[in-house]
């Protein structure tokens, strides 16, 4: 791998620490906000914190540059608008081992709409990822009859894989950092529209202030600029796999924060998850 390369993956696996880190503090900040409400506050302090790094560059973009940022914005919505009311409807262990099942989609979706030749090695490394993660999630996989909110889980596992897949292959024509924020004002404005609709009450509270400024300044603001900008140089389906590494991070949170007990099963799914990201950027080109 090329040095630059290198620093992308490096990059890349701190943003799956950082997504990792954060869901677990995610799932308590629902006693005071409504999922939509919090995506809504989120990626507007997102979009905000963008605002002074881009806003000479806003100026020189072209009509391609909106337009792509707008439709990778309103993939990455329906994605994480789907995800979030589907997890309202289903459990947290089945909806991150079916919304983990969009690294199984990038290798076909890169095929279809890139035209680009999917190596072995991806497909089979995007597999065994999925393997291992509902290894991982094998303690919290009990009930298998299909809900709604798996459905609406799934779709936006597909939205996920189509957002990745769309993104890289514009990143490399278009300024990442502008890129980046059209997509988060994007996520920011459809937030703010369905949040109108939402009966949920707003309950203050420091610790939600907190988890809701720590997501975007690290979850949203770096981790969107940090994996757009890898996607202009590195394989999709590389980057899929990686990304896919979040739950490691999630399950060694919750491991150490809340004691969490772990079996042989979600160890060796770990295992099997990081031999699938550690042979797909070492093999893949």
């Amino acid at each position: 791998m090329e040095r630059k390369e290198i620093i992308y993956l490096a990059l890349l696996i701190f943003v799956t620490f950082i997504w990792g880190v954060t869901f677990p503090m995610i799932k308590d900040v629902f006693v005071y906000l409504s999922p939509v409400s919090f995506l809504a506050i989120r990626f507007v302090i997102a979009s905000l914190i963008f605002l002074p790094f881009v806003y000479r560059k806003l100026k020189e973009s072209n009509r391609d540059t909106i337009r792509y940022g707008v439709i990778a914005g309103i993939f990455l919505f329906i994605a994480y608008y789907l995800q979030t009311v589907g997890l309202m409807y289903t459990e947290p262990a089945l909806s991150g081992t079916i919304t983990g099942i969009y690294v199984v989609f990038v290798p076909l979706i890169s095929y279809i709409y890139l035209r680009k030749r999917v190596m072995r090695i991806e497909i089979y490394s995007s597999v065994f990822a999925f393997i291992g993660l509902v290894l991982m999630s094998y303690s919290g996989l009990h009930n298998l009859a299909i809900e709604a909110g798996d459905i609406l889980t799934f779709i936006a596992a597909i939205f996920y894989a189509m957002q990745l897949v769309y993104v890289s292959k514009y990143a490399s024509d278009v300024d990442p950092l502008t890129f980046s924020f059209l997509q988060i004002v994007v996520v920011a404005v459809l937030s703010l529209a369905f949040m109108r609709t939402d009966m949920y009450p707003l309950v203050f509270s420091y610790y939600a202030l907190f988890v809701v400024v720590f997501t975007a300044i690290f979850a949203t603001f770096l981790a969107t600029y940090i994996y757009v900008s890898a996607l202009s140089r590195m394989n999709v389906t590389k980057v899929g796999v990686i990304l896919i590494g979040e739950p490691i991070f999630a399950d060694i949170t919750s491991i150490f924060l809340f004691n969490e007990p772990v079996g042989p099963v979600e160890v060796l799914g770990i295992c099997i998850m990081i031999a699938s990201i550690g042979v797909i950027s070492y093999f893949s080109d």
